[in-house]
């Protein structure tokens, strides 16, 4: 989580360079113009919210990794039983694989994250059907999120 706030810095200023050609394309009647430039914004925001997701899959995946590797460091075969499987070593782990592995499934928050890692990839690939929500709440979310994970 990092570059989260240097991330939604850039938001926040983008955001309020919107808001004041917004206004003033609004003053002056020029509908169409208006509409191009909340496409424009309706784009970057989705950009914005990939980055920062982004931001809370590396956290997830540095969580996971300090995880995996207190685990295998155990003597204690019940402690390390299913860390040491093939399946969680190297690169290609799938994200709900390791936030089921440092958050617990049954939480609430487990679920809304896989919502919005569904919309994340919906986003990532192009698309733009579903809407992102606020990145206000978004930002404050995967903070609150981030604390819920343990290794």
């Amino acid at each position: 989580m990092q570059q989260l706030p240097r991330i939604k810095a850039a938001y926040d200023w983008f955001y309020g360079q919107w808001q004041r050609e917004a206004s003033r394309l609004a003053e002056a009647g020029d509908v169409s113009a208006l509409a191009k430039l909340d496409e424009k914004r309706d784009t970057l925001e989705r950009g914005v919210f990939v980055l920062m997701f982004g931001q809370f899959e590396v956290a997830v995946d540095s969580i996971f990794q300090t995880a995996r590797t207190r685990r295998l460091g155990e003597a204690d075969w019940a402690l390390r039983r299913g860390w040491d499987t093939g399946s969680l070593q190297g690169r290609k782990i799938p994200f709900e694989t390791k936030l089921s592995l440092v958050l617990d499934r049954r939480s609430p928050t487990f679920g809304k994250i896989l919502g919005t890692y569904a919309t994340r990839n919906h986003c990532a690939h192009g698309g733009m059907e579903l809407s992102v929500g606020s990145i206000d709440s978004l930002a404050a979310e995967l903070y609150a999120w981030c604390s819920e994970l343990r290794p």
